[in-house]
Parts: C-alpha cells; structure tokens; sequence
C-alpha cells in the first residue's frame, strides 16, 4: 500500500467525520499484519457520535484500500491519555488550539 496516499486520503477522510469533541485523529499501517488501526482522541468519554465518526472514517478508509486484511478503531478518552497530540505517527487531524481539559 502506498503510505503517502493512504495518508492523504486519511486526512481528506477524517475531516469530514468529526464531532466539535474529537481533538485528534490517527491512522496507522501495519503492513507485515495488513492491519489498518484509526484512532480518534475525544475531549472527555467518547459518545456514541464520536464512535460513530471513528467507525465511518474507517468504512470510507476499507473502501479506497483493498489491502486492508484486519481492521481495528478505537476512541479515546484524551484527557485520560494525557498524549502530545502534535507528535503522534500517523496524525491525519489536529484541531487546532490546545485540546480542552
């Protein structure tokens, strides 16, 4: 799978899917598992929007990519994982400003 267009597809992708609530998202390949994993951070307990949000990014992600053999999505909590945002592999969204606490 090409990287680059796997992560340009993922920012145009993820843009479209969000909620006022997610601070970051992050997608990442493995290829020697053929696994694609997208992660969206959320300013406090994930609702089911935000899920909802995680869960779609990916189905759009499956549907440009047919290398994908396992696919994982996970919401989280960010002011639980307390992370650098900014720093993040595979970062494909960063709201702007500083994530609220």
């Amino acid at each position: 799978m090409n990287s680059e267009h796997l992560m340009n597809a993922s920012r145009l992708i993820a843009k479209t899917n969000l909620t006022d609530r997610v601070c970051a998202v992050r997608v990442i390949w493995n290829s020697d598992a053929s696994k694609l994993t997208v992660t969206y951070y959320v300013d406090g307990p994930p609702s089911v929007d935000e899920e909802a949000e995680c869960d779609l990014t990916m189905g759009e992600l499956l549907a440009e990519f047919v290398d994908v053999v396992t696919a994982d999505t996970q919401c989280l909590d960010y002011t639980k994982e307390r992370v650098d945002l900014s720093n993040l592999e595979g970062l494909v969204y960063l709201r702007n400003g500083e994530p609220s606490t």
